[in-house]
């Protein structure tokens, strides 16, 4: 299971890679409404995190109509940023387990 948003510090990166990461999940259902929900933010935070990796990254999206998808994932290497935001999922899983079991 991947990490939602707010698993991570405001202004971290990684936010930005679990926004795309849902782009590519949701495939023909990636609209803002249904990223936002799917990562457990607002729409704006939503909107803001794909223009941001845009911006930041040189990521190339696609708009058609209401629907969002990764073209090229520009600067980022796509198993690397994975490889980012994955490693703390499994981090964060160990801590909900730990605390669960107290």
């Amino acid at each position: 299971m991947l990490p939602k948003y707010k698993d991570f510090p405001k202004s971290d990166a990684r936010r930005y890679m679990v926004a795309l990461f849902a782009l590519e999940r949701l495939k023909d259902r990636a609209t803002v409404h249904y990223v936002a929900q799917e990562i457990d933010c607002t729409r704006a935070e939503a909107q803001r995190a794909i223009e941001a990796a845009q911006v930041q990254f040189g990521v190339e999206i696609e708009k058609v109509g209401p629907v969002y998808r990764v073209v090229s994932w520009g600067a980022l290497k796509r198993t690397a940023a994975l490889g980012l935001i994955a490693a703390d999922a499994d981090a964060i899983s160990a801590l909900t387990v730990s605390f669960n079991g107290l």
